[in-house]
């Protein structure tokens, strides 16, 4: 008589899609990405990897003083031989992409070559899927078919597998790159309508978290407009020209698109959410969002 009993697995990513919590406006805010091609497996933490410590240090450093996020990446091109580190710039949506052996690299000044006016930036679109279960099962679960998928592609638009790009519970997730376009909850059947709404310059939104070159707020705003004004371009531009705190939480924002200014009352809600926001939290949190009351073209 067989008495295994089957034991119930918790993915974080399969609670926030039960929980229907939406996952516009929440890309993780940054201003850029340090990539450094890692051939081995990722390890759970980037000063774990098989570099010199004091490099991945000062990539750390230059990082954090960038408000940019360090990455290990890899893909079918990665190598024992050679190493690729680059520089996105999400703010310009440019980046560098710089080459050495894997014992040369640790000597390359990045920095120098982000401030050298003969450096060589490119703007050709990439793909980052997060894909390191050391960090949260879901990324791997999640991430690695997708990144396969984008990979083998007719497209042949380049990909690399990462470490974490922040929101375990939003696997899997995709960054395009250089421009910072976060998606969340990708699944293969959405590749193919992401990359067509990129051939055709605009954001595929079912699966739109945001830009990362924006705050929570902002791209809350964003989002909001982009809906009331049935506008996916990538070139949607919005400026909040005024954000009154009128109660607590409750904030009278005048925002500006290309064509249209309006007025929003915005109130922003802390939600008891009833599951762990990752695989190895150790208790349930709580889900900050912003929400409409009104939103009015003045």
């Amino acid at each position: 008589m067989n008495k295994n009993k089957t034991q119930d697995v918790f993915f974080c990513s399969a609670a926030s899609r039960y929980f229907k919590e939406s996952i516009h406006g929440t890309a993780a805010n940054y201003n850029g990405f340090i990539l450094l091609e890692h051939f081995d497996p990722f390890p759970e933490k980037i000063n774990a990897a098989h570099f010199d410590p004091q490099f991945i240090s000062g990539l750390q450093d230059l990082a954090k003083r960038k408000k940019a996020k360090l990455l290990l990446i890899r893909n079918r091109k990665s190598n024992t031989r050679s190493c690729n580190l680059l520089y996105v710039d999400c703010v310009q949506q440019r980046y560098l992409r710089l080459n050495a052996s894997r014992a040369d690299v640790a000597a390359i000044r990045l920095e120098y070559y982000m401030a050298h006016p003969g450096t060589i930036w490119e703007i050709d679109p990439f793909f980052v899927v997060c894909t390191n279960g050391k960090k949260d099962k879901c990324c791997a679960k999640f991430g690695f078919p997708v990144f396969k998928f984008i990979e083998n592609h007719d497209a042949a638009v380049p990909v690399f597998e990462s470490t974490h790009v922040g929101g375990d519970r939003f696997a899997a997730n995709v960054v395009c790159m250089p421009t910072g376009i976060y998606y969340g909850r990708v699944m293969v059947e959405d590749v193919d309508p992401i990359l067509e709404a990129m051939g055709r310059k605009e954001v595929y939104y079912p699966n739109y978290r945001g830009s990362c070159t924006r705050s929570f707020f902002h791209q809350s705003i964003e989002c909001l407009l982009r809906e009331e004004l049935n506008d996916f371009s990538l070139g949607f531009t919005m400026e909040i020209e005024s954000a009154t705190e009128e109660a607590a939480n409750r904030f009278r924002v005048v925002a500006a698109t290309a064509t249209t200014r309006f007025q929003l009352v915005i109130r922003k809600e802390t939600i008891p959410y009833p599951y762990l926001l990752t695989c190895k939290a150790s208790k349930a949190g709580a889900i900050t969002k912003y929400l409409a009351e009104a939103i009015e073209a003045i």
